[in-house]
């Protein structure tokens, strides 16, 4: 019976070594190269119908962004039209405004002031390239809505201070923030290291390797924004017709190990995550199956 046993456990962990060494460690579907919202969840394509009908049970809803395009706003400003339609109330979680921001946001929803105010008081054309035509439509069919919006970023002092480490200049609450950062999720850093090699171009004289600092300000970044949508979800979600849409980087999304997995060490509320991706004329279009719940393909 020994016997049996030990050639068992021997011929497990021989296909399994086997295994691990002939099967790619992340699964992907090979997609037309063509405009579509893709499910990963339902492994085909589906409409915007059916992608408001997938978040039904979702009260937190991530929404991948590609900085400046227009094609992903349009999408996004769809499915806000899409949600509203069907009765949900809406929340919206913006990247482009942090917290000290929300009593201007508040003045916008409750019909204070319009957008060119906001644009002018959030000195959009200082802040960023960007463009405000972009993200206008979808701040004014969230105040159609009734609902509200909220900043929930890193001011940008904030965000040297953790580069640099300058602890000296840091209040309490930021050096208690700092010291919560979790540095050590190998998956975020395999990520999201090699987009760093821009990092050379910082202003900022430092001995530390500026890759380092710009991933320890990118980990503050998701830990800063999870920890802000955990807050507002206690406040916001009451029913099941209340949700919470956040809107950033894709990035900070990709393949959940950035925001989604701090959000969830905070959270038991269910979340969705909606990617997005453009199509490349000259490779094949490879959708992994961990990269989101959904994704917007555009061409």
């Amino acid at each position: 019976m020994l016997k049996v046993s030990l050639f068992l456990i021997f011929t497990i962990f021989l296909f399994t070594g086997c295994i691990n060494q002939n099967l790619s460690p992340t699964l992907s579907y090979d997609l037309e190269k063509k405009e579509t919202i893709y499910s990963i969840k339902q492994a085909k394509n589906i409409d915007i119908k059916k992608l408001v009908k997938e978040l039904e049970h979702y009260p937190i809803i991530f929404v991948g962004d590609h900085h400046n395009n227009e094609k992903t706003h349009k999408f996004f400003e769809n499915l806000l039209k899409e949600l509203d339609k069907q009765g949900y109330n809406l929340n919206l979680a913006n990247e482009w405004f942090s917290p000290n921001h929300d009593k201007l946001l508040k003045d916008y929803t409750d019909g204070k002031l319009d957008g060119i105010r906001l644009k002018e008081r959030r000195h959009w054309d200082e802040f960023t390239k960007y463009k405000w035509e972009y993200v206008e439509p979808l701040y004014e069919t969230i105040k159609a809505n009734g609902g509200r919006l909220y900043g929930i970023n890193l001011t940008k002092e904030s965000r040297k201070k953790i580069s640099l480490k300058e602890f000296d200049k840091m209040s309490k609450e930021e050096k208690t923030f700092y010291d919560s950062l979790d540095l050590t999720v190998s998956a975020h850093r395999q990520l999201i290291m090699p987009f760093m090699q821009h990092c050379k171009k910082l202003k900022e004289k430092s001995d530390e390797p500026c890759e380092e600092r710009m991933y320890r300000v990118q980990v503050a970044w998701d830990t800063y924004m999870a920890e802000n949508i955990a807050k507002l979800s206690k406040d916001i979600i009451k029913t099941s017709k209340d949700k919470l849409l956040v809107f950033v980087g894709a990035m900070h999304l990709e393949k959940r190990v950035g925001i989604p997995l701090r959000f969830s060490r905070l959270s038991n509320l269910p979340f969705f995550i909606i990617s997005n991706e453009k199509v490349d004329k000259e490779n094949d279009l490879k959708i992994d199956t961990d990269k989101a719940d959904a994704v917007y393909i555009y061409e």
